[in-house]
């Protein structure tokens, strides 16, 4: 190597990490506007909190025997502090909603989040270690309408993106009595056969015996088949909770299963839980999932007051929608009109065309690369522009420009000086 010189390298994102380039923006807009579109009917505010927390806040609501504490946190510890990349964004806002003090001053908020979490797991498809989520949050409320406005709230997005045949499973985590129960109703059934289970059934066993019904192992699938089931063991006021959530739902033409093997993976869930499935997509048809969790506040330090909401991650989904072919229409529009220069003197022409359109409202682009005419009006057929404008020296002598429809193939010329107004009759005679 010369010396004073460094050694050239080529640089790429780090692993589970990727660049959203431009084509695609778009439609991570697309999922955005659904989003704070659907909440915002409903009466939810955004909120953003930050992106590390104490790491202490994910030990005490997420659970220390879960793999995201365990396995997945970006831990960063800085002297006496230990802070974390979120992992998830229900703690931050609970954390967010009691030193705001809505618990004293307005203890019942509808709010949701959008954007990035940050998990250290091996990255496969469908699963970054930067990945962005839509989280909703209803915090003060446990009337059963809340339960059913969230769960459907979550079909309706991925309704709006154009699928069709979606299912609502639901079940039941219960609460206080009801959980000791089941728990040790669990643990009689694992107890004779846990040896034969993996090793991180036979901690979480111990530790939190009801987190082994979330292994994924196969062997360990197989050995809880005929486990009891959470909804046998509720009270009559958790029954009818649940039965009424059901209900309301139904009288929405909701497809509803109740579901009993849906165990969500974090601690803090009781009462309803559920997830969204798109039964087409065979195994893995779980879109999202939720529930309540209606001591967490409590937990953080807060009073007990109910919640329930739900997170739906944006790769997953994305890739439910290339799959099934219904990602191309959700691309963002480009601008409507592609101003072309016939000759050099048009060059000048272009800019300033342009720029009035934008001024008027209406998108504009043009060349920037010296392209020939014809290789101009590619371009503009190539872009889905819907209108072309042409200007050249003569059109510029005449005080006229040339109007070009790409969706019908005509053309006209139109002064110059009413440039706008004439590109606002063609746009409207196209849609």
């Amino acid at each position: 190597m010369t010396e004073g010189k460094t050694e050239k390298r080529s640089y790429r994102s780090p692993r589970g990490l990727r660049d959203v380039l431009p084509q695609d923006v778009g439609v991570w807009n697309r999922l955005e506007e659904v989003a704070r579109r659907l909440a915002g009917q409903r009466g939810f505010s955004e909120i953003r909190t930050p992106m590390f927390e104490e790491t202490e806040l994910f030990t005490r609501s997420v659970g220390e025997v879960t793999d995201i504490v365990e396995k997945e946190m970006f831990t960063i510890k800085k002297g006496e502090h230990s802070l974390t990349l979120r992992p998830e964004g229900t703690a931050g806002i609970a954390r967010a909603y009691l030193q705001a003090g809505f618990a004293k001053s307005a203890p019942m908020q509808k709010l949701f989040l959008i954007g990035p979490m940050f998990r250290y797991e091996r990255p496969q498809k469908g699963r970054e270690r930067q990945f962005t989520q839509f989280d909703i949050e209803v915090l003060g409320s446990l009337d059963p309408r809340a339960d059913a406005e969230v769960m459907h709230l979550a079909a309706s997005f991925f309704e709006e993106l154009g699928m069709e045949g979606l299912e609502l499973r639901m079940n039941s985590m219960g609460d206080g009595e009801d959980r000791d129960r089941y728990r040790e109703a669990i643990r009689e059934f694992l107890a004779p056969k846990m040896a034969e289970h993996c090793e991180l059934c036979q901690s979480r066993f111990t530790r939190n015996v009801l987190r082994v019904l979330d292994c994924k192992n196969p062997t360990c699938v197989e050995l809880h088949q005929g486990a009891p089931i959470i909804l046998d063991y509720l009270s009559a006021e958790n029954r009818a909770h649940f039965d009424e959530v059901q209900d309301l739902l139904e009288s929405l033409d909701r497809k509803v299963v109740v579901d009993p093997g849906i165990v969500r993976g974090l601690d803090y869930y009781t009462r309803t839980v559920f997830e969204v499935h798109y039964p087409a997509l065979g195994a893995r048809s779980a879109l999202c999932g939720g529930g309540r969790y209606d001591h967490l506040l409590s937990d953080l330090g807060g009073p007990d007051l109910p919640a329930v909401g739900f997170a739906i991650g944006f790769t997953g989904t994305l890739i439910v929608l290339d799959q099934l072919g219904l990602k191309s229409g959700l691309i963002e529009d480009v601008p409507d009109v592609y101003v072309a220069a016939a000759d050099d003197d048009g060059r000048r022409g272009v800019f300033e065309v342009a720029e009035e359109l934008r001024a008027g409202g209406i998108g504009a682009v043009f060349d920037l690369e010296d392209k020939r005419m014809k290789a101009q009006m590619k371009a503009a057929s190539k872009g889905n522009h819907r209108l072309a404008i042409i200007v050249g020296s003569d059109e510029l002598a005449r005080g006229v420009v040339t109007l070009k429809d790409l969706v019908q193939r005509t053309q006209t010329e139109v002064e110059r000086a009413g440039i706008v107004e004439a590109t606002r009759l063609a746009l409207a005679s196209t849609e």
